[in-house]
């Protein structure tokens, strides 16, 4: 057994996984379970040894049929959660969605509060929408957002969350932006 560094969704995170078998090279798709649930990752290079989550198997025709397929109904579920949330009171903007090879298993990427307490969102989305969704939050934390304010205020020049200067990294005083201040972007426009 073999462990593999392999990444995964849109995110483009990165994980540990273990392979039994033939070794694996860099490139090379294969379908993973995660937290999240069932989806294609791609090979980035060998890990050194340790506990690892075992790649379920090298992805052939059909996991590459699925993840087109399933690709296709990322716009109705954007639609179909889109309007599950501006029809009720959730403190969460959908920034995009992203369905998994599990039968609609769905990532729900959204600017809001890290720590949601997500147990009746997630029946709800589920009994109505026919969704079973994992909400994975993007950005800063909005609790976080005063700390985040007050880092800004005292250093002027900095934009607190990307820790650039002012000469060209973050670009906060000529427009753009790292995510960071483009998130807290979003949030002032929701507050006011």
């Amino acid at each position: 057994m073999r462990n593999y560094w392999i990444r995964y969704g849109l995110r483009r995170e990165v994980a540990k996984f273990a392979f039994e078998g033939d070794s694996l090279a860099r490139g090379d798709s294969v379908v993973i379970r995660t937290h999240r649930g069932t989806e294609l990752g791609e090979v980035v290079a060998p890990a050194g040894e340790g506990e690892a989550a075992p790649v379920v198997r090298i992805a052939n025709a059909d996991d590459f049929a699925r993840s087109v397929q399933v690709s296709r109904e990322a716009p109705g579920h954007f639609a179909t959660c889109q309007k599950f949330f501006s029809e009720g009171i959730w403190p969460i903007d959908i920034l995009d969605v992203e369905p998994l090879l599990d039968l609609n298993r769905t990532v729900l990427h959204y600017l809001g509060p890290h720590r949601l307490d997500a147990s009746g969102l997630v029946a709800a989305l589920r009994d109505l929408c026919g969704l079973d969704v994992v909400l994975e939050p993007v950005g800063i934390d909005v609790e976080d957002e005063d700390e985040h304010d007050h880092a800004e205020e005292e250093e002027e020049h900095t934009c607190g969350s990307c820790s650039s200067g002012g000469g060209g990294g973050c670009g906060t005083g000529g427009g753009g932006g790292c995510s960071g201040c483009s998130v807290k972007d979003l949030m002032a426009a929701r507050k006011g």
